[in-house]
């Protein structure tokens, strides 16, 4: 198989390099900024990109992620959450920096009824407001009427929101 040493050595430097090479290409998979990660999941040319950050409450759990997403072409606000029903809406409030929450508003509750997307309007709404904002606790509202209640730290946001390929005024032009 081969001819001599210098094709062996060559050999194995070709598969260190794609071992290195497959690392960090996995490991920029997945980047920390600030309070959030970082995500692409692009393949076959199809750019799907995200930021999430978990609530201070649920690391075990798995529910309460804060999670802007690049889909279709456009970004969404995403809340996911423990059980909150198999309805095809969910009623959200959320507060800024310790304010009071607002009215209760009816984001799309995904078919897995563990997670809420925001309407768009509310989307632009709630990214200015968290662009400003250090934190952010959200309330969403299940089945039974159960409200719960997430916290979120909003460091690094704005880095964060600049690394998706989607959004206003975010990503490369």
């Amino acid at each position: 198989m081969f001819r001599s040493g210098l094709d062996r050595c060559l050999a194995v430097s070709v598969l260190t390099a794609v071992a290195v090479l497959t690392t960090v290409l996995q490991a920029a998979a997945q980047v920390p900024v600030g309070d959030f990660y970082y995500f692409d999941r692009s393949d076959a040319g199809i750019s799907r990109t995200s930021i999430t950050t978990l609530a201070e409450e649920s690391h075990v759990t798995g529910a309460g992620g804060l999670t802007w997403s690049c889909e279709d072409g456009e970004r969404r606000l995403i809340v996911s959450s423990t059980y909150l029903g198999r309805s095809m809406r969910a009623r959200v409030r959320w507060a800024f920096d310790g304010e009071e929450p607002g009215e209760p508003e009816s984001w799309i509750l995904r078919r897995t009824g563990m997670a809420v997307i925001a309407p768009a309007e509310v989307e632009a709404e709630f990214t200015g407001r968290a662009l400003e904002s250090s934190g952010v606790v959200l309330q969403l509202s299940d089945y039974e009427y159960r409200r719960h209640t997430y916290t979120f730290t909003l460091d690094g946001l704005a880095e964060a929101l600049q690394m998706l390929q989607c959004g206003p005024g975010v990503g490369p032009n």
